[in-house]
């Protein structure tokens, strides 16, 4: 059963979910449609990651060991993702150039992902634990 604190974080997660995804749609829109690199993609990232909060709300508030258990092993994967993204980004925008991002983009990227990714993974560790 989910605690009075879980159900207050649910619904301030998803409000703040639901506008910043939708700010982020609306002010990216022009950019991707024009192909160009997304400036406000970091409110659809934290917006998605708000989301993704809200439904693991249950899951992590009470802090017992199944919550530290989903944290623990979210953050040890979320370490290789972040080196992988680090070891793609460093190949595309580097060596082989196919990708021409400038040093701010790349750390945008690399925020966006992270912040997706943690969350993400923690989902899927409330699923199968």
């Amino acid at each position: 059963m989910a605690s009075n604190k879980s159900k207050e974080n649910r619904i301030i997660y998803l409000c703040t979910g639901v506008l910043l995804t939708i700010m982020g749609v609306y002010l990216n829109y022009g950019d991707i449609i024009k192909g160009e690199f997304p400036d406000a993609i970091m409110l659809l990232a934290l917006g998605i990651s708000q989301l993704l909060l809200a439904y693991l709300s249950p899951h992590i508030f009470p802090k017992d060991e199944r919550a530290k258990e989903i944290i623990g092993k979210s953050m040890t994967i979320n370490y290789f993702v972040l080196f992988a993204t680090i070891l793609v980004l460093f190949l595309a925008t580097g060596s082989f150039g196919f990708l021409a991002l400038d040093a701010t983009q790349v750390l945008i990227v690399l925020f966006c992902i992270m912040i997706i990714t943690i969350p993400g993974t923690m989902v899927i560790y409330s699923k199968i634990i």
